[in-house]
């Protein structure tokens, strides 16, 4: 990525703040938390939902480095004593709405990415707390003083 934006062919990018390589300059930009969604009047789901009751749903996971089924959210899990029924791992969470629309399966995905579809999904918080993660924005030295680049950040 540094390389590409060194030679002009990618201006800005939205990533984690330690995903970014340390020569780029950054911005913070928001927090985001995580929520369980199912489809709408999913058989299980509820308000105080219980950890061991979480578990056992069937659970779609999203692996950013392809295929994997293990998150921090199950490191959380067996510290408690719990092991989750993962059922399918998606390459993004853009995937995971439509598959858990239409089956039972459930997700905790990113709030942002849910929010103004309450009415398709059930929304929940997790119930025991799951660590979210922050949004940056970073961009290349070369670019910095560029009035269009400027204007976006």
């Amino acid at each position: 990525l540094e390389a590409q934006m060194a030679r002009g062919e990618v201006d800005l990018a939205l990533m984690t703040p330690q995903s970014a390589p340390p020569g780029l300059r950054a911005r913070h930009l928001f927090d985001e938390r995580y929520v369980l969604i199912g489809r709408r009047k999913h058989p299980r789901l509820r308000d105080g939902l219980t950890v061991a009751e979480f578990a056992a749903l069937e659970q779609v996971v999203v692996s950013l480095d392809g295929g994997g089924f293990v998150t921090p959210v199950d490191s959380a899990l067996a510290a408690l004593g719990y092991k989750r029924n993962v059922v399918l791992s998606a390459a993004s969470f853009l995937f995971v709405p439509e598959i858990v629309s239409n089956s039972d399966f459930v997700a905790l995905v990113p709030e942002r990415l849910v929010r103004g579809s309450a009415n398709k999904f059930e929304v929940m918080d997790c119930p025991f707390p799951v660590e979210g993660f922050a949004v940056g924005m970073v961009w290349h030295e070369r670019g910095h003083g560029h009035s269009g680049q400027r204007w976006i950040r």
